[in-house]
């Protein structure tokens, strides 16, 4: 067996070698892998990231620890998100990766989360009482501009680019691609009903309440968390965009999207009343179409079930998220419409 111990600031270069050795797709650096594991405003001493050491002392695996305040209703309750689960290949017999993720699963947190995992990291979770996320597995996506869509699949293609899910996010032709007269869109995208400006981290905790009206369970973000994870996010995701929207004078939500003009974007996190959401979905349609995207893509949230469907978006299993509750009310309420985790709320990841 490995010993298991905190991750200290004088493993960050060990374990970002790991990573991006034996992790394919890794693309932060040791600035963000120290910001968001060790310097975060919301780490916590009972909740650290863990290594394995083999017998030598030498660091050999990795899981993080992302730590979020939550709420369920009026109670407080803490969350993980945990991502980057490695060892080296050498390092595997004994199963310290197994070791790794059932320390990490033993914490005092009331829920512990993965964004993605592989086949056998799914099966590792399911043996320590968690389970796939069925919830918050799907993308949907929207096309904006379908004839540039299409000529930037061909052209990536007589270029030999790999195709992936950066540009085809969901693997099928949507009735968006017949233009609005097979697709229309919901009154949300009205003209004129909301309108929306870019805002920082401050001004979303001042103006909005940490969860929406209607959500029972999510993730209560304050300026230093949410300031900070913007920029950890603006750092690896080039064009990342806060949009706070209005209806006349009033807040009603705001969403973070990683905006590409002439590209796929992506919608990160939603945060609206179950009343808005689909007005806050329309000026986020409309905006991406303004800039030039030619598609909308993003995870199918439990929330946005109900725009997603009326706005005729094609869906996609697309991930794996893995969750565990000790709480089955907890558990029950993230599997809910009246729940909110979004891609923000977790891993900082290829999008």
């Amino acid at each position: 067996m490995a010993d298991i111990r905190a991750l200290e600031r004088g493993d960050i270069p060990i374990v970002a070698g790991l990573l991006r050795a034996h992790m394919g797709g890794w693309e932060l650096n040791e600035k963000i892998l120290a910001a968001t594991t060790l310097e975060h405003p919301w780490s916590h001493p009972d909740v650290p990231s863990l290594v394995a050491l083999d017998a030598t002392g030498d660091v050999v695996g990795f899981i993080a620890a992302q730590v979020r305040k939550m709420r369920l209703d009026d109670r407080e309750i803490l969350g993980v998100c945990c991502g980057d689960l490695i060892v080296s290949p050498e390092h595997r017999v004994g199963a310290p990766g197994a070791q790794l993720l059932s320390r990490m699963l033993s914490g005092p947190q009331d829920v512990t989360w993965s964004d993605s995992a592989s086949n056998s990291v799914v099966g590792a979770w399911r043996a320590k009482g968690g389970d796939v996320d069925y919830s918050r597995a799907a993308d949907f996506m929207f096309l904006l501009r379908p004839v540039k869509w299409v000529r930037n699949i061909l052209a990536a293609g007589i270029r030999r680019e790999r195709i992936g899910r950066s540009m085809v996010p969901v693997g099928a032709i949507p009735a968006d691609a017949g233009g609005r007269l097979l697709s229309p869109r919901g009154d949300g995208e009205r003209a004129g009903e909301v309108d929306s400006a870019e805002v920082t981290a401050a001004e979303i905790v001042q103006q909005l309440p940490p969860l929406p009206n209607g959500v029972r369970v999510g993730v209560a973000w304050d300026e230093p968390a949410l300031t900070q994870t913007l920029t950890q996010i603006q750092a690896v995701h080039e064009g990342l965009t806060c949009r706070i929207v209005r209806r006349g004078l009033k807040p009603i939500g705001w969403y973070a999207y990683v905006a590409r003009p002439g590209r796929v974007s992506r919608l990160l996190h939603l945060a609206a009343s179950t009343r808005a959401v689909d007005a806050v979905l329309g000026d986020l349609v409309n905006h991406a179409t303004e800039i030039g995207s030619v598609a909308l893509a993003g995870r199918a949230e439990p929330h946005l079930e109900w725009s997603l469907r009326t706005r005729r978006a094609v869906l996609q299993f697309a991930w794996q998220p893995v969750i565990k509750a000790r709480d089955p009310e907890i558990g029950a309420a993230l599997a809910s419409s009246r729940s909110l985790l979004s891609r923000l709320d977790g891993e900082i990841s290829p999008v």
